[in-house]
């Protein structure tokens, strides 16, 4: 399994539940009941104290485990070459000179407006377009758009597509989880895996229309 990180506030605020729930059961069990300590129950009880702040961790590990090994990381079906693709996650323009792509239609997150960035003989030439002509397509659900899988747990992925015969050529997956309910730290720490084997945290790269679409040569 895979647990979360433990600060000392953590134990602190931990320390201090079981102080109350432990003194709230003395008081109710001597002075209330007026029952014997020497009871087995009293001290099954205080076992069950100690223990239960835990089970929410536990069960959020557990799955989280189990989801990473499941289809965390990345899986290529094919490569392929090509001219270009659409990219729906960020917007091209100076990036192209960087790479060996001759053309990278894509869309601007912040106005919702599509652009085509190609090489010409002048140079770069970027402009508006009412709709992606490219095959091959990069999208991704990341951050807000992750999908929650399970308690704490959200399944972020990113994926190459062939418009043209819906076959998915790579996917990249990732989970990520939240802390337990009673963690204390100088803010929420990110805690995810993208491989079998993986995390805490990210090993991979999310882009993966970098190893599935080969520029032409």
């Amino acid at each position: 399994m895979r647990f979360y990180y433990v600060s000392d506030f953590s134990l602190l605020a931990y320390s201090i539940v079981c102080f109350i729930a432990i003194g709230l059961l003395w008081l109710l069990w001597t002075k209330v009941f007026k029952w014997r300590l020497s009871s087995p129950g009293y001290w099954v009880l205080v076992a069950a104290i100690l223990v239960a702040p835990w089970t929410e961790e536990l069960q959020i590990a557990y799955n989280f485990d189990q989801l990473c090994r499941k289809d965390a990381g990345i899986s290529i079906a094919k490569t392929v070459e090509v001219d270009g693709f659409y990219d729906d996650t960020s917007h091209w323009w100076r990036q192209l000179a960087e790479s060996s792509y001759r053309f990278v239609e894509s869309r601007d997150q912040t106005y919702n407006t599509l652009w085509r960035v190609e090489r010409a003989d002048s140079g770069i030439r970027h402009f508006k377009i009412d709709k992606p002509t490219a095959r091959y397509h990069f999208k991704s659900a990341w951050s807000a758009q992750a999908m929650q899988v399970a308690h704490k747990i959200w399944r972020e992925e990113a994926n190459v597509v062939d418009t043209q015969t819906g076959e998915q050529l790579g996917q990249y997956v990732r989970y990520s989880r939240g802390p337990y309910w009673f963690y204390i730290g100088l803010g929420i720490a990110p805690y995810g895996c993208d491989g079998h084997d993986g995390g805490p945290n990210t090993k991979h790269s999310s882009l993966i229309y970098k190893q599935v679409l080969m520029p032409a040569k």
